[in-house]
């Protein structure tokens, strides 16, 4: 039997690539530049969140004072479908303030400039996270949905809504959502996010509702074009191992 992290590589993959083909923005290969790279964050990526899960659970254990029962009690009594509406707001809200710290604070940014090293924008590239990032947003993003009260059936449903969004908004895919474009994240949305144009890859920091950045004036969506070039003119190493260090290697340096 193929362990469960497999085989969610390979449904991806056969639902993806096929689309990507079909449906591409840019013309480029599969197994493009920095895939090997990508894919071995997509492995590591899946036990470093579950790290992320347990410090949120250990974070939460040390603040039972400020749980609310009872808000908890009412939000867990709605329906599913409400808590998920709830949940989105709630956490991509956390993600934005999380998000924009780790473009404007320096040494965030160079855990954040490893997913921004990424050239060629496809599903695979959603998940090029260095892991102190990954547990920063993580953290971050669950810790609200936590101490609210959420049921765990919705923890569950908004987990696979966050992925495939997550997924979807890298895609290298050309695709109209007409006015959901607002309400869900797509590739028209978040590539112009990793636009190596100067300054655009500071807009559009929500992940799953472009609602917020409409509304904190970060927005940057043109109707009529899409971005040709992706990456930052840091340096970042291609390797697996050379992204996890960069961070460490960096301030090292500066604090020479």
């Amino acid at each position: 039997m193929l362990p469960e992290i497999v085989k969610g590589f390979i449904i991806l993959a056969c639902i993806f690539i096929p689309l990507e083909r079909i449906l591409f923005l840019h013309k480029q290969k599969i197994f493009r530049l920095g895939w090997a790279t990508d894919a071995t964050y997509f492995f590591t990526g899946h036990f470093i969140g579950r790290s992320g899960a347990i410090v949120v659970t250990v974070i939460l254990s040390l603040m039972t004072n400020l749980l609310n029962p009872e808000l908890q009690s009412k939000v867990a009594s709605q329906p599913v479908w409400l808590q998920l509406a709830e949940a989105v707001i709630v956490s991509d809200m956390a993600y934005y303030i999380a998000h924009r710290l780790l473009h404007e604070v320096p040494w965030l940014w160079q855990f954040h400039a490893v997913h921004h090293s990424i050239e060629h924008m496809d599903w695979l590239a959603a998940v090029r996270v260095h892991p102190c990032e990954q547990i920063f947003t993580q953290i971050c993003k669950i810790m609200p949905l936590y101490w609210l009260g959420f049921t765990k059936e919705s923890l569950v449903v908004y987990a696979v809504y966050s992925a495939a969004i997550a997924f979807l908004i890298h895609s290298n895919m050309k695709l109209k959502f007409g006015i959901l474009k607002w309400f869900v994240a797509t590739p028209q949305f978040h590539h112009w996010h990793h636009s190596k144009i100067p300054q655009i890859p500071n807009k559009n920091f929500a992940v799953q509702l472009p609602l917020l950045d409409l509304l904190f004036g970060t927005i940057y969506m043109p109707a009529q074009k899409m971005p040709h070039q992706y990456g930052i003119s840091d340096s970042i190493p291609a390797g697996y191992i050379g992204q996890i260090f960069f961070p460490f290697s960096r301030r090292m340096k500066n604090a020479r």
